[in-house]
């Protein structure tokens, strides 16, 4: 039976400290944004999904680079956002720079990225960010094509799925193992800009999902206890998952965290480089210490994401939203003792003076208690260390006076769980560690050369480095005490300040020689610079102008599809009610279960354009929704995902829709060439961006999204099982979606609706819809000559008042004007830079 490759550990660097804790905590590898200024541009930072870390400047980038290469640690460089084509030139320069500085890859998430760097620098490798949200083989196939020699999976795949995609490509693919997990398909949320003005595509994620929620059912709101932060899961802990990955032949192992310091970086990649060795049968594998320290310096609660399956009752406990550490026991009361003020703690862990803790609070964490421990009593007596397994009388010092309602017994905290939310002692074993941990590659050295000529010393790296010096003196010939391979040992293996380590040494003489030690040392010392030099190894690039590119870029050779105004319906009373009112065609998305079928048959028989919208996200095996759709005879089908664009549909023609991400002509062009009769630019355009991408030969080719509620959050969790019922996933949660409407009610008051899909994946629509009626004049002399509506809950009066208002819009009988005040809109397309503009309820 062959061995398991090792599959890399990848840890985060958002500075330089964390870069050096990765090296020092064992990571095979380190992934590092940059930042203002990196790409020869101006002070935005450049391309990153995390713009907010302190990240690498160009003047550092190399000398980075050049560190990592002589540790033997790759460096991958994230270029994972979507881009405009106003920012291709300054992309052009960060991909030169990552080129010259010899990053071992770039990740990316826009399609027209992947191809601006295959044209600049063909021999720097790409790795598809998990922001393409690749969740199947067709996906990770298209990412190939693309040039991604890796590709990141989406993380809310399971060890099956992940299996199964494995079977079919053996494309690289890399799976996210421990960190912060986002609620929502990484590529598509666009909640934080909707509501914030902060696209989380362009790296400035503002964490709506760490908000506070209540569950609105049926109208009503559902008490749920202390449960606010519905949309905020646990953190991923996939320690215990490490056998089945390395099983499965994963070639790398994410650790997320560019947020993050040292110590957290520092004490995952040890944790992984220990469970990983372990998986290969080279270590005892990491220990409670090690799990404990890298939980201790960041957790919201931890457990392994979607690696198991789907758990709905686990991922979102609904009391935590940021950092709590690992829990130590729970709170018996409140007392005064000797003069203090004092809380009173079952310890399940022993707990100890200089920790912090912090006592769980209520709805939202209101009335939670927490500060740094100052005194602690056991037994009655003072102690700096309280065992586990009784209670501990716990004071937080001078400054941290607790609720007079708490020390009175009006509200009482028993029950309530403790969390240590910091540990110094831990904090100082991990530094030291790190700083034990001298991270040095081996290198194989040999000495050859005849008498009387000046011999060379040559070495080669365990990474395949290699390099070799002339020394400055002549072999001379030896009378007695010949230089031996022990001797030669000893004089080269003094490379303490430097990353490497001697094992093997080899000597080609031919005869007795003598070398001075002194010779050997100047060698030595520039053997060593050849060698680090020789790991810095930049990728050409070509001199390509990148607004030469976007200015070359045309659409297919082929003829637009129709015009008209389409309608994407939830319901066949919407659909009865958008043709009705003059709609050209509808799109159909709503579940078999209640009556796709019937209705794509009944509309169809009555002479309607009926389209058809597959999930947005396809797993392993769910190819065959996109059958039964074709199957219904559709006259178009929108394409919601990459891999879907390799999919074939003779005589359907097929509709790329916004989850696409098409920000730029590049990426236009790039879907179009796979056989799209059409694409719909991405909701992070804002009106600007949108009439320039636009103003082109590609308006005849969009079709543009100008009313819809926005798609806030799109997630594999489902917020109606966790909430409704006892049932892990959708084989034991009893369907109450098929019975109940659930809306989010967020801290303005205003409802977000619910929706499930025929996979069981909930969307988050914003609470009122948005319209670009100001836009569709302007859009028209671009050429658009395709509109679309996206309905949710509109019934069919409101349907048929919106499709009206629009298709009078688009004939010319109204001003856009007129539409906006007949509809109550303020208008803006899509997501804008700032706060987005919304219809007033």
């Amino acid at each position: 039976m062959s061995r398991p490759a090792r599959p890399e550990v990848l840890a985060p660097a958002g500075d330089r400290a964390a870069m050096e804790a990765a090296v020092r905590g064992g990571a095979d590898a380190v992934y590092f944004g940059l930042r203002g200024g990196a790409a020869g541009g101006g002070a935005a930072s450049p391309f990153n999904a995390r713009a907010r870390a302190a990240n690498f400047d160009a003047a550092e980038l190399e000398e980075a680079v050049r560190f990592l290469h002589a540790h033997g640690v790759k460096g991958y460089v994230t270029l994972n956002t979507l881009v405009f084509d106003d920012e291709l030139p300054a992309v052009r320069g960060a991909i030169e720079a990552c080129a010259a500085a010899g990053v071992d890859a770039v990740i990316v998430q826009d399609l027209g990225v992947m191809r601006l760097a295959r044209a600049i620098a063909p021999g720097l490798p790409i790795h598809a960010s998990t922001q393409m949200t690749c969740t199947d083989a067709a996906g990770v196939e298209l990412a190939r094509s693309l040039g991604a020699a890796r590709v990141i999976l989406a993380r809310e795949l399971s060890l099956d799925d992940i299996a199964a995609i494995r079977r079919a490509t053996d494309v690289e693919l890399e799976v996210f193992v421990h960190g912060a997990l986002c609620i929502a398909y990484s590529g598509q949320c666009l909640t934080s800009e909707a509501i914030g003005g902060r696209s989380a595509n362009r790296g400035a994620c503002a964490q709506a999902c760490r908000l506070p929620y209540r569950l609105v059912v049926d109208g009503a709101l559902r008490d749920l206890g202390d449960a606010a932060y519905l949309l905020s899961p646990e953190d991923l802990d996939a320690t215990d998952v490490i056998p089945d990955l390395v099983a499965l032949g994963v070639a790398s192992v994410k650790i997320e965290g560019r947020l993050k310091g040292p110590e957290y970086v520092g004490a995952t990649a040890r944790l992984y480089r220990a469970a990983i060795d372990a998986a290969l049968g080279e270590g005892a594998g990491p220990g409670p210490g090690e799990r404990e320290a890298a939980l201790q310096a960041f957790s919201r609660g931890s457990g392994p994401g979607f690696l198991r399956g789907v758990d709905h009752q686990r991922l979102v406990d609904g009391r935590t939203c940021d950092h709590r550490g690992i829990e130590v026991g729970e709170a018996r009361g409140a007392a005064r003792r000797r003069g203090h003020e004092v809380l009173v703690v079952r310890a399940a862990r022993p707990l100890a003076r200089g920790e912090g803790i912090l006592v769980e609070g209520g709805f939202a964490g209101e009335g939670e208690i927490g500060g740094r421990i100052w005194g602690l009593w056991a037994a009655g007596r003072e102690v700096e260390r309280a065992p586990a397994g009784g209670d501990v009388e716990v004071w937080l010092g001078p400054d941290r006076r607790l609720p007079e309602d708490v020390l009175s017994g009006a509200r009482g905290l028993r029950g309530r769980r403790v969390f240590r939310t910091s540990d110094p002692v831990a904090t100082r074993a991990v530094r030291e560690a790190l700083d034990r941990a001298q991270r040095r590659v081996a290198i194989d050295v040999r000495l050859e050369g005849r008498l009387g000529e000046r011999p060379r010393l040559s070495a080669a790296t365990e990474g395949g480095a290699s390099a070799s010096v002339e020394l400055d003196t002549p072999l001379g010939r030896a009378d007695r005490s010949p230089l031996d391979e022990a001797t030669l040992r000893t004089q080269l293996d003094r490379l303490g300040d430097t990353p490497f380590s001697l094992r093997g040494v080899g000597l080609s003489l031919d005869g007795p020689a003598l070398v001075p030690p002194s010779a050997l040392n100047r060698a030595r010392r520039a053997l060593v610079a050849a060698l680090i030099e020789a790991s810095h190894r930049p990728h050409p690039s070509a001199p390509l102008s990148a607004e030469g590119l976007v200015a070359g870029v045309a659409p297919p050779d082929a003829p637009p599809p129709a015009p008209g105004l389409f309608v994407l319906c939830r319901n066949v009373a919407q659909a009865r009610a958008a043709l009705d009112a003059g709609a050209s065609g509808v799109y159909l998305d709503f579940l078999e279960m209640v009556g796709l079928g019937a209705a794509a048959r009944e509309l169809i028989a009555a002479g309607a354009s009926v389209g058809v919208a597959p999930p947005r996200i396809r797993k392993p095996g769910e190819e065959k929704i996109d059958r039964y759709l074709l199957s219904l005879g559709p006259a178009a089908i929108l394409v919601r995902g990459l891999g879907a664009l390799l999919d074939e549909t003779p005589g359907v023609p097929r509709i790329g829709d916004f989850s696409l991400n098409v920000t730029n002509k590049l990426a236009a062009r790039e879907v179009l060439s796979r056989g799209l009769a059409a694409f719909t630019p991405s909701f992070d355009l804002d009106a600007a961006q949108l009439e320039s991408l636009l103003d082109s030969p590609f308006g005849p080719f969009a079709e543009v999204v100008v009313h819809h509620p926005m798609p806030l959050f799109h997630m594999e969790h489902c917020v109606i099982a966790a909430t409704l019922s006892e049932g892990k996933d959708h084989r034991t949660c009893g369907r109450p979606c098929d019975h109940h409407a659930l809306s989010l009610r967020d801290r303005a008051g205003m409802d977000h609706p619910l929706e499930a899909d025929v996979g069981c994946r909930n969307t988050v629509f914003h609470a009122a819809p948005q319209s670009a009626a100001h836009l569709v004049p302007r859009l028209a002399s671009c050429g658009v000559r395709r509109f679309r509506i996206e309905l949710v809950r509109e019934d069919a009066e409101g349907a048929r008042r919106v499709v009206e208002a629009y298709r009078r819009l688009l004939a010319g009988e109204v001003a856009p004007a007129e539409v906006a005040r007949g509809l109550r809109a303020e208008g803006s397309y899509g997501v804008v830079r700032g706060s987005l503009r919304v219809l007033q309820a």
